[in-house]
């Protein structure tokens, strides 16, 4: 008879002792969440004062959008070329926060989209909220299975779907580049997130509310398929020291890391976890209960899934 694993564990006492105090508190979530709700808050403050002082004509260091890492890169070509111009509704500050978020990407893989962008926070509060009530309200957890179990079919096209924010990096980019202006921008949903207060109807507010309405059923599905800034965080992470490894001789194969991965990436299928599209949460590492199965190690960048 083969021997359970999970007994196995038990007998040697390498299950994760339960924290207590301060250390049951301070896990690597509460961190997280504290650092996404700090942006938010931040991003919060410079739309309303954005708004109140009526800057929405120009962007100054008051505009939510002098702080998109992504603006740097839109207006980037044409500020090397020209050395003192930038593309519409960009700023030099958009070039400072740009080179800050490639070294972040460099060292820690796409932790930004994990721990401070605001519009991922956004879409981790819907699902959240999502699970919240599907605990609450009598017959919405199998309605929504029942759903989901109808679009299975469409599971399929997942892993061709991820290949689109690809498409939308290189179409925005090189539109700014040809154009001098954001292509991007009227249907960026995180453009019409910061522009709410002006209660203007664009493609990016129809963008955003079928991002909102679909992390209901997916977590976080506009960083899944399609934001231009986590497919360049992406690639670079593929040159990062920091990654996630998995120890096969250890790992009960219990799946709850897989389970609980908001970017619905099989992690207890591999051993070394370095796939473009993790977003660096460590949500997987806080639910392994076994020590040493799944850990962030630094080392050499290397090639894995």
């Amino acid at each position: 008879m083969t021997a359970n694993p999970n007994q196995h564990q038990v007998e040697t006492g390498s299950f994760k002792p339960k924290k207590r105090g301060i250390r049951a508190f301070l896990t690597h979530q509460t961190l997280r969440r504290i650092s996404q709700i700090g942006m938010a808050s931040f991003i919060t403050y410079l739309i309303i004062r954005n708004y109140i002082v009526g800057e929405n004509s120009a962007v100054t260091t008051t505009s939510p959008e002098a702080y998109c890492p992504f603006g740097g890169l839109e207006t980037l070509y044409k500020y090397i070329t020209t050395e003192t111009s930038f593309v519409s509704h960009t700023h030099l500050s958009n070039v400072v926060v740009l080179i800050a978020f490639l070294v972040v990407a460099l060292f820690f893989r796409s932790a930004f989209c994990g721990w401070l962008c605001p519009l991922g926070f956004l879409q981790d509060l819907v699902s959240k909220f999502s699970g919240f009530l599907q605990k609450r309200v009598p017959g919405l957890r199998r309605a929504i299975a029942s759903l989901m179990k109808k679009g299975a079919r469409l599971a399929v096209l997942d892993r061709y779907l991820r290949y689109l924010k690809y498409l939308v990096l290189i179409w925005s980019v090189g539109g700014a580049a040809v154009f001098g202006y954001m292509v991007f921008r009227d249907f960026d949903p995180w453009s019409a997130l910061i522009g709410i207060a002006e209660f203007s109807f664009t493609p990016g507010l129809i963008v955003l509310i079928i991002t909102l309405l679909a992390s209901f059923f997916i977590e976080r599905p506009w960083c899944r398929y399609a934001c231009p800034l986590g497919a360049v965080s992406g690639l670079l992470g593929k040159l990062s020291p920091t990654y996630l490894k998995r120890d096969a001789a250890v790992c009960t194969s219990c799946k709850l890391c897989t389970k609980t991965c908001p970017m619905g990436l099989k992690i207890h299928d591999v051993n070394t976890v370095k796939n473009l599209d993790c977003v660096t949460c460590l949500e997987c590492v806080d639910v392994c209960p076994v020590n040493g199965a799944l850990e962030v190690k630094i080392g050499l960048p290397i090639i894995g899934k």
